[in-house]
């Protein structure tokens, strides 16, 4: 787990970007201070005309050819916007103005330190490249923009900068030798990372890196063919119970699967999509988190057609019968488990809340099926993976928290009628009613929405039972027992309320891993969540039942995988973190040394 929180701590370095307009002025502000910088170091003088000619000059210099180079991306490519063109114009422009400061303050101390600025250029043009080719996939022009951006630098400096006057001829050599060693040193860097890369997972870096960015920034799914490669077919469940009452039909589906790995690649999608082709106008469907972990990702969202597959077989076949159910609650250590049994199928969710609920191995949830099953007909085991606190501990077998868990289990299931517990209901005539909402206002909320499941016994409407599933990626659990709060509020009588989330990684991107609700909008959740509830409350009536679970087979990212992606990516960082400063270092230092003996 300590290589998987490492692989992770990278997504921190991946940030959103501001504003179009923040941007430009940002360019401008940033040039018109460099040269003004530039010009303190020239002359050595704080003058007001000093100070402006020197700050107008840097403008024309560096600020003209970024938007530029900029507006012709944009313009020759339409797939890369504005703000993305703007953000490498100014990331090349700083870059620019760096040098070229390092190299008139140096300059004089040490002449061979003129030649900084040609260092500059070729930083300018590895970071085109790279940006071009790997981030924005333009494999074959990305070497034309980037040449095109460095003569049109070179032209605008070389006309706006007092600096040089040497022949444009040997200002060309210099600018061409300054990029010619810094790609050397890229494909440098390529070669160490592609080393384990392709020894451990048959693949190359550079194809790793554009499909990630593709998706991170074009939402492409390129990534899905690398690890289609990569991984390996499974057997696995899919579960679907349904009721159905005067108002339609209710489907709580459980895939055994994981909803990852992020954005729209494999199964990261699958919660909503999922739900919405199981969905009509009279039936709402609800996917649940399984007991699954990474090692259950799907290697494409092509991998959800066997599992819809085997919804439509189950429901062909379902014999519905009048619902009676009991509920029960078991405890042990932190775990505890909700047993919802309806005729003779059990449906248990667990949980750890306020401590973190993070992924569930798979054997552990057969292994809580099997006892169930010894008891019942069917069962399908959910986790509500309710409570995010930042860990990503996962529950193996063998761990303490399996074992609570199984005892948890065991506590609910030997309450029998009449047992000592005051959350046991037993054995009533169920009525159903459910409702959602698309909550598209709130943050960390899939296109899944919100969705609420009430369930009480015929007699017994103050007691009901609350499910609230949010299409998320986990819950604060500070927001979870505000909002537990606010339901019992309405229904202080409730004998369950309990809010799960389908730990959907759709929102996982740019974003990072990290993207649970109720981190900024436990107001908004509250003010959908008590109007639902007492929504699907009104709308209780007696209920049918029927539920099924069918074994599937699935291509994964698998366990073997996972856990080589994990080290081999922490194995790739950890020597980079070394190789690329010194790689970068001995690269400024050979273009100082050639540039230094061309007279």
């Amino acid at each position: 787990m300590e290589s998987a929180k490492t692989a992770l701590g990278m997504t921190k370095y991946f940030v959103a970007l501001p504003p179009a307009k923040h941007l430009l002025a940002m360019l401008i502000l940033g040039t018109l201070l460099g040269g003004a910088l530039l010009a303190w170091a020239r002359e050595g003088s704080l003058e007001p005309i000093s100070i402006l000619t020197g700050a107008g000059s840097a403008l024309v210099t560096f600020a003209i050819p970024s938007l530029i180079a900029a507006g012709a991306l944009t313009f020759l490519r339409r797939r890369v916007t504005p703000r993305r063109a703007l953000a490498v114009g100014l990331a090349s422009a700083i870059t620019y103005l760096i040098f070229a400061l390092a190299s008139s303050i140096l300059g004089p101390i040490y002449p061979p330190a003129y030649n900084l600025l040609f260092v500059g250029f070729g930083v300018a043009f590895l970071l085109w490249l790279v940006t071009l080719k790997y981030a924005f996939g333009l494999t074959r022009s990305a070497w034309l923009f980037a040449f095109a951006q460095l003569l049109g630098y070179t032209f605008f400096i070389l006309a706006g900068s007092s600096l040089y006057t040497e022949a444009i001829s040997d200002v060309l050599i210099r600018v061409m030798l300054a990029a010619a060693v810094f790609v050397a040193a890229l494909y440098g860097v390529l070669s160490i990372a592609t080393g384990p890369l392709k020894r451990n997972l048959g693949l190359k870096s550079g194809d790793v890196l554009s499909g990630f960015s593709s998706q991170w920034l074009f939402g492409e799914n390129d990534l899905e063919d690398t690890f289609d490669e990569i991984g390996e077919s499974v057997q696995t469940y899919v579960g679907m119970a349904e009721w159905r009452t005067k108002n339609g039909a209710l489907r709580w589906v459980v895939p055994y699967v994981h909803f990852g790995p992020f954005g729209n690649l494999g199964g990261s999608h699958f919660s909503y999509k999922m739900a919405e082709a199981l969905s009509t106008p009279n039936t709402m469907a609800m996917v649940f988190h399984g007991t699954c972990t990474h090692d259950f990702d799907p290697v494409s969202s092509k991998q959800i057609n066997a599992l819809l597959a085997a919804c439509q077989r189950m429901s062909a076949h379902f014999a519905f019968r009048p619902a009676k159910f009991s509920y029960k609650l078991g405890e042990s250590g932190d775990s505890r488990a909700y047993l919802l049994s309806v005729n003779d199928c059990a449906l248990p969710s667990f949980s750890r809340a306020p401590l973190s609920t993070e992924d569930v191995n798979f054997a552990i949830g057969c292994e809580l099926m099997a006892r169930a099953e010894a008891v019942y007909s069917n069962s399908m085991v959910f986790d509500c993976h309710n409570a995010e606190t930042g860990d990503v501990d996962y529950i193996e077998p063998g761990s303490k928290e399996s074992f609570e868990m199984l005892d948890a289990l065991a506590d609910a299931m030997k309450k029998g009628n009449g047992g000592k517990t005051t959350k046991t209901i037993s054995n009533l005539q169920m009525l159903a009613g459910w409702t959602h909402s698309p909550a598209e206002e709130i943050g960390g909320i899939g296109d899944g929405g919100i969705k609420v499941s009430c369930f009480c016994a015929k007699g017994k409407e103050s007691e009901p039972l609350f499910y609230i599933l949010l299409d998320s990626n986990g819950i604060v659990a500070s927001s979870r027992e505000r909002l537990i709060e606010a339901v019992r509020g309405k229904f202080p009588h409730a004998r369950f309320v309990e809010v799960l989330t389908t730990d959907t990684h759709q929102l996982n991107s740019v974003r990072g891993v990290f993207n649970p609700a109720g981190a900024q909008d436990a107001e908004a959740l509250e003010r959908v969540v008590v109007p639902l509830c007492e929504q699907a409350h009104k709308l209780l009536s007696p209920a049918t039942f029927a539920m099924g679970k069918e074994r599937v087979e699935v291509k994964v990212l698998g366990p073997y995988q996972s856990a080589e992606i994990v080290a081999t990516l922490n194995s790739v960082v950890a020597v980079l973190k070394f190789a690329l400063p010194i790689i970068f270092l001995a690269a400024i230092a050979l273009i100082l040394f050639i540039l230094g003996k061309i007279q």
